[in-house]
């Protein structure tokens, strides 16, 4: 690598630091800003809510999330859950229909999905709903006890019309685990700095909640039904273009955690990955275009440095550099974030997370979308024959 190649390649590296290092530290801002509380229901002015949830095969799950619906300090007769079973070829039919019979008290009501996959569920479920406010999550998930009182009384204070709130994985058993929690929660900690200062480029569909009417209006601009993963960030961005990013807001109280299992073997967890990849060649919002492009850009930076270090030894010190600048970026972030889910203890991970990662992020993005290529070429050729 000529003198001039490698300073062109330098400048590169430095102007997606620099943007990192702006893109993370409004998030941090934005987290930092937010005030952890408990938000109370306005007894005076009790609102209605349905929940919403998509299933398939989730008899090892279902049960567990049925039981902390069960236990809500929500009255039981100002919520009722929806249930789409999207063609299930375990018990998970039979678990929900038990638990229906034996539970009368509680308006639970299960519907056969009509089409295939988990948006279509959700629309489904969604225009079977009656009530003002719609709360969606998933059915591998365990809820807390306040979970809709918490949400209820932070959507009586605000008036949005979307709003998002906490997810952590649990648990965290071992070394693989927990730096799966550990990438979450700086996820989590991104989406809740990012709405924060009104500029919300994520969101986590196993916890969030939204106007029905409003719902019912957006999705009248959705394109994004042949698309199978994303139900959460394509819904995100047209409540941003219909409502504006005012109308967005993260609900940060413990209250409104919900707990979801991490993935349990290395196949598993590139295949979510991948999907979650598959998904974003097809976003419009420029918001969150740019963020994803100034987040890989800058972890391709990180590995360019660390393979040409090999050729030209002098830039072991600027790679070396460049990860401690990343977990110095990083680390309050992640701080907030991890005390906020009493989940101090992965702090000491934060390092080793923070040279695996650029490496991992990297190739389940590339691997990502050249899958979809060859799924979407392959697509269009079974067609053609």
């Amino acid at each position: 690598m000529n003198l001039e190649l490698l300073q062109i390649f330098l400048n590169i590296v430095l102007i997606f630091t620099a943007l990192y290092l702006i893109c993370i530290a409004a998030f941090t801002f934005g987290l930092f800003n937010l005030k952890e509380r408990f938000h109370s229901i306005n007894k005076n002015n009790l609102i209605k809510v349905s929940v919403l949830i998509a299933a398939r095969n989730e008899e090892k799950n279902i049960e567990k999330l049925l039981e902390s619906l069960k236990k809500q300090s929500f009255p039981k007769e100002l919520f009722e859950v929806i249930i789409v079973n999207d063609h299930s070829i375990d018990n998970t039919d039979e678990i929900i229909n038990d638990f229906i019979n034996k539970n009368k008290e509680l308006d639970v009501k299960l519907l056969k999905a009509e089409k295939t996959g988990k948006k279509h569920a959700i629309s489904q479920a969604l225009h079977t709903a009656i009530n003002e406010l719609v709360i969606v999550t998933d059915a591998d998930c365990v809820l807390n006890d306040l979970w809709i009182e918490s949400i209820v009384g932070f959507y009586q204070e605000e008036k949005c019309k979307m709003i998002l709130a906490p997810v952590l994985l649990s648990p965290a058993e071992n070394l693989f685990e927990k730096m799966q929690v550990l990438e979450h929660l700086s996820l989590i900690g991104s989406t809740a700095g990012s709405a924060s200062i009104g500029f919300p480029v994520m969101c986590n569909g196993a916890n969030m909640a939204y106007e029905r009417k409003a719902a019912l209006e957006v999705e009248r601009f959705r394109k994004d039904f042949d698309i199978p993963s994303g139900d959460d960030m394509f819904l995100l961005e047209q409540f941003v273009k219909c409502y504006g990013h005012n109308n967005v807001k993260f609900l940060l109280s413990k209250s409104a955690v919900v707990k979801t299992k991490t993935c349990k073997t290395i196949k598993d967890f590139f295949r979510q990955r991948r999907r979650w990849v598959s998904k974003t060649k097809s976003y419009t919002s420029w918001k969150v275009i740019v963020t994803a492009l100034i987040v890989l850009f800058f972890n391709l930076s990180i590995i360019s440095l660390f393979v040409s270090a090999f050729f030209v030894p002098a830039l072991w010190s600027i790679y070396i550099l460049l990860t401690l600048l990343k977990f110095f970026i990083d680390f309050p972030l992640l701080k907030n974030i991890t005390n906020f889910m009493n989940q101090g203890s992965l702090l000491k991970w934060v390092l080793p997370l923070e040279i695996i990662y650029p490496f991992y992020a990297v190739f389940t993005a590339l691997s990502g979308i050249i899958f979809t290529k060859l799924k979407s070429e392959n697509g269009k050729w079974n067609q053609s024959n």
